[in-house]
């Protein structure tokens, strides 16, 4: 008996201590964007200037509605050929309709002669001329003058003199050529109110909300657009992190019960807000031009991450019921990383609105999620080995969750999948029942595939097919459209994922010497070339300084089939970035597999961590003799790579190849970027992560003035979505 509960015991504290080894954490960054704007305002238009371009963004009509099923925040990334981009000059003045590049003339009438054959001179007074004077486009001033050149016709000998006046003005058109960027059908605007570039957007996606009320929501945090934290200098730095405004709307003082609605979730999967942390609505008082704080909320005491009831804000006034209104959300936050989140959806402006009967019932049936992948388990397998066998990936069947929102049943006519190749041609699809979903329920269809091949070889290294699933409901019961369709992007590559790309989390191991294991399989027999991983930085932590060493085995009770020669120092990767080691020489591996690393130091190694999509059977980490499995449902952010030329696969970063040239460097006054491929967007950064500049193209050029000495990072963006980072040093 004693020696019964002393075998109890140990396994007990065994148990114990195995999971006080494995750590989740809130990470320092999620996805991003780009930054620097400024504008120039009216009430009826907001001309967005980023030179060369000028975007135009109009008026919206009422009613305003976005649940985030869709990305309707306005970029700012057009090019020349664009069919929205138009060519526009901008002059300093005109004369008369025309635009003359220089003009000289006098204030008072001025006089040309008319001599006749008798001799007779005959003053004529010469046109006026009517002179507009501009500014950004726009008249701010007008003039008249006359020609300082006289003219005198002798109507005997046919001939014309001329005599030139000293001009009393002289004006100089400098005329600035633009691209006019016509508006689109998006929803918001970045903040280009303070033209402060410091300040971003919320991060719109599908997967930090619990239990969304539709696809997709706006999270709000410490983190920019790009993924990086606002302020890295202190890890209790605190202030305004993202601002969320909306385009113009077209109200007007004879409207009644205007009301702006709005559903909110504070932490969800991620950091929960702190006492002082809020969120915060502002209206845009047309008036005086000024944003008034509404509207401010923070967070329970007692951590609770349901939705809220709708939040109804009404907006009365003349200073508000004019065309020009904006609304705009903010959150204040501590700065240093991906911390006191709010998921804000399902915004709704409207006219006419009985906040106490019908308006507070949402008439929708929504996709809450469509079909994340067509294969099992996995989101990602190498293309090459999906052609070798199609059959041996497919799942059986796939799923949909939609949602109904109102109080009346609503039927889901034609609910279906299609799969959509790159050039945009259906490869695949099939059409289920017309479900029944129940008022106010969520439901989740599951039907058979019965397609195959579902993804054909379209001769190419890899692929990314679209996997659109949608259906059709009309009626009362069902007032929104946009989110009755759904779009993932099945990525084959060259890699294994059962993460979906988004960390929410990041997880940690503590202990020197310990290993970790993740395993997967593969039907198909291949060389093993490299191993990708998410680094996401954490406060505190020290990664870079933390050597590993690259681990593959095809059983966990016997030794590693490879080990890495040398300890390598795992690098920051941007937001939901990977970084790509390559292994010493490849290993061939068929059936299960296992990659991982073993770490020299006692301290945290992060790894992005997937809260939507459990993979905890296949995490393994071996403290002294004994391999536990973890504790933590989701996913890591490993992927075991099988490409023979370094294909880089979408956000990857790998230091073994860079095809982006940086030239001078180490540089002074300018730098020019270029690539054998086709750059999408290069950035400019600073050691804290900051974005300082931005260009788009393929051969971009920086100027350096105003910069100080240092180390700086240029981050490009290809036409494949991967991932080119290069040092550059400014040395003067």
């Amino acid at each position: 008996m004693v020696k019964h509960l002393l075998i109890l015991l140990a396994g007990i504290f065994a148990a114990q201590f195995a999971t006080s080894q494995e750590t989740l954490t809130d990470l320092r960054r999620i996805g991003g964007a780009f930054d620097d704007q400024s504008s120039v305002q009216s009430t009826s238009r907001i001309d967005v200037l980023k030179h060369p371009f000028i975007y135009v963004i109009d008026t919206l009509e009422l009613p305003f509605f976005d649940d985030f099923s869709t990305y309707r925040i306005k970029e700012y990334d057009a090019n020349f050929d664009d069919p929205n981009v138009s060519l526009k000059i901008n002059y300093d003045f005109s004369v008369n309709g025309a635009n003359p590049m220089a003009l000289d003339y006098m204030t008072d009438t001025t006089y040309s002669i008319l001599k006749l054959v008798s001799g007779q001179l005959i003053p004529q007074s010469n046109p006026t001329l009517f002179i507009t004077f501009y500014q950004n486009g726009k008249p701010v001033g007008q003039d008249t003058g006359w020609t300082n050149v006289i003219t005198e016709f002798d109507q005997g000998t046919g001939l014309v003199t001329f005599d030139t006046l000293l001009a009393e003005r002289s004006i100089i058109n400098e005329p600035d050529t633009f691209f006019k960027v016509a508006d689109d059908n998006t929803l918001w605007t970045w903040p280009i109110d303070s033209f402060d570039s410091l300040r971003s957007i919320p991060f719109i996606n599908n997967r930090f909300a619990k239990t969304p009320l539709t696809q997709g929501v706006a999270t709000f945090d410490g983190t920019k657009a790009d993924g990086y934290p606002y302020d890295i200098s202190s890890a209790t730095s605190f202030g305004l992190a993202d601002v969320l405004t909306s385009k113009p709307i077209r109200l007007d003082s004879n409207m009644e019960n205007v009301y702006l609605s709005f559903f909110y979730q504070a932490g969800g999967h991620g950091n929960y807000p702190d006492e002082e942390d809020s969120l915060v609505v502002e209206f845009f008082d047309v008036v005086d031009s000024n944003w008034r704080s509404t509207y401010r909320l923070t967070a329970p005491a007692e951590e609770d991450s349901n939705w809220t009831d709708q939040v109804f804000i009404p907006i009365d006034g003349r200073k508000y019921l004019q065309s020009g209104f904006r609304f705009r959300f903010m959150n204040y936050a501590t700065l240093s990383g991906n911390f006191d989140q709010w998921h804000v959806d399902y915004v709704r402006v409207g006219k006419n609105r009985d906040t106490l009967a019908d308006d507070s019932i949402i008439r929708d049936a929504a996709f809450v999620q469509g079909i994340q992948s067509m294969l099992m388990p996995y989101h990602s397998v190498p293309y090459s080995h999906y052609l070798t066998n199609p059959a041996a990936f497919e799942a059986d069947d796939a799923s949909f969750t939609v949602v109904n929102l109102g109080t009346e049943t609503v039927i889901l006519i034609g609910l279906q999948y299609e799969i959509i190749d790159p050039s945009g041609n259906i490869v695949a699809g099939e059409i289920t029942a017309a479900p029944a979903v129940d008022p106010r329920t969520r439901l989740t269809t599951i039907f058979p595939i019965s397609d195959s091949p579902l993804f054909p070889d379209l001769g190419t290294a890899y692929a990314d097919f679209q996997i659109r699933s949608r259906y059709t409901s009309v009626g009362q019961e069902n007032t929104y459209y946009i989110n009755d369709t759904n779009v993932n992007t099945q990525r084959l590559r060259d890699y294994y994922a059962y993460d979906d790309g988004t960390a929410e989390k990041a997880y940690g191991l503590t202990g020197a010497g310990l290993d970790l294991a993740y395993g997967f399989n593969t039907p198909i027999g291949d060389s093993l070339r490299a191993v990708m991983f998410n680094f996401p930085q954490i406060l505190h932590n020290d990664n870079e300084e933390l050597p590993i060493r690259i681990m593959v085995w095809d059983d966990l009770d016997s030794p590693p089939i490879y080990e890495g020669l040398q300890w390598v120092d795992p690098q920051y990767t941007s937001a939901n970035e990977f970084f790509r080691l390559d292994l010493d020489d490849p290993v061939y591996v068929q059936g299960d597999f296992f990659v991982g690393f073993r770490q020299q130091e006692s301290k945290k190694i992060y790894i992005g961590f997937d809260v939507n999509n459990n993979a905890s059977n296949h995490t393994h980490y071996r403290i002294g003799e004994t391999w536990f499995e973890s504790n933590f449902n989701g996913a890591l952010m490993v992927r075991p790579s099988f490409s023979k030329d370094n294909l880089l696969s979408s956000d990857e970063t790998s230091p073994q190849k860079n095809r982006m040239v940086v030239f001078p460097n180490p540089a002074s006054q300018w730098v020019q970027i270029s690539s054998e491929k086709t750059l999408q967007r290069v950035t400019l950064h600073d050691l804290s992560g900051r974005m300082i500049k931005q260009q788009n193209g393929n051969q971009v050029a920086f100027d350096l003035s105003g910069l100080v000495n240092g180390i700086y990072l240029i981050r490009a963006v290809d036409e494949h979505e991967a991932v080119h980072t290069q040092k550059l040093i400014i040395q003067r």
